[in-house]
């Protein structure tokens, strides 16, 4: 009995700085905007001494024609790339298990080496790529033919939306390939070659066998890439700044120019709470989902 309480106490002092971290690092911040988000602050932080207006700054940005267009450009932009993500993803993981054992280490390294990348030198890598003047995709597509002049990928709208999906994606991927992975190598050996014995295809084989073994670990990478897609930041802010104009700016990067660039503390901080009420709900759907279709061991 002592022996368990020492344990006890032990694990306790242990996961304590863990614990404060995620206080001060994590939980403060939030507790902050959603005080910040009831005031009026413009200039300044003090929201002690700044006038309390309660949900006027809500009010106002629900009103917002800018707002409501970063938001539905940020739900496209989770739909397409969180699609983009689990397939590429999905295809990728099915690669290392389909060729020689000898290559599948060296398949495997290349397909998380995305993933090791920070987004921020992966942005501007990016930004390198598809620079008009210097970017090799640029000149790759003129000397191909396809086009008589390099793309101004980063100045016209809609190529630098796509632009922002294929950068984004290229981590992602890699990012879901590496959940997917880990689900794919749970699957007995046993099912997969019973299915061929019995005549089943490849593709009969993934819908019947394996995408139902794996689904609890697409729930999982559909959760983890679709939060991460609804607060992207340092992609967009880094590779396109949200322009040309505001065309792709996100929740979390418009929050960033109105806390930073404009000084609209108390807006900026409504911009925020909003971010995180629509990423608790997607975590909160998903979570139900999971519970409600798949039991987990005690």
């Amino acid at each position: 009995m002592i022996s368990n309480k020492i344990e006890t106490r032990t694990g306790m002092v242990l996961v304590l700085p863990a614990v404060l971290g995620l206080v001060i690092f994590n939980y403060y911040p939030i507790v902050q905007s959603f005080v910040y988000s009831f005031f009026d602050l413009e200039f300044t932080t003090d929201w002690l001494n700044a006038p309390f207006i309660g949900f006027r700054n809500y009010a106002v940005v629900m009103a917002s024609d800018q707002f409501w267009y970063t938001f539905l450009f940020t739900a496209g932009f989770t739909l397409v790339a969180v699609t983009l993500d689990l397939s590429l993803g999905m295809a990728f993981a099915l690669a290392t298990f389909y060729v020689p054992g000898k290559m599948r280490g060296l398949l495997r390294a290349i397909i998380i080496v995305p993933w090791a990348i920070p987004k921020v030198i992966q942005a501007s890598m990016w930004r390198w790529m598809l620079n008009t003047d210097v970017g090799p995709i640029g000149d790759v597509l003129v000397r191909i033919g396809l086009v008589s002049e390099p793309p101004l990928f980063l100045m016209d709208r809609y190529l630098a939306m796509g632009s922002v999906v294929a950068a984004y994606t290229w981590k992602g991927a890699s990012i879901a390939a590496f959940f997917l992975m880990g689900g794919l190598a749970l699957i007995p050996r046993e099912v997969t070659e019973s299915a061929i014995v019995d005549g089943a295809n490849a593709v009969r084989r993934f819908f019947s066998i394996t995408l139902p073994i794996i689904m609890p670990t697409v729930f999982v990478a559909l959760l983890y890439r679709s939060q991460d897609a609804l607060r992207v930041f340092d992609v967009v802010y880094t590779l396109t700044g949200g322009g040309p104009g505001n065309s792709t700016d996100t929740l979390s990067s418009f929050a960033y120019n109105a806390y930073f660039r404009f000084a609209q503390f108390g807006r900026a901080s409504t911009y925020a709470v909003v971010t995180f009420i629509l990423v608790a709900l997607v975590g909160t759907f998903y979570i139900s989902r999971v519970r409600r279709n798949f039991s987990f061991r005690e």
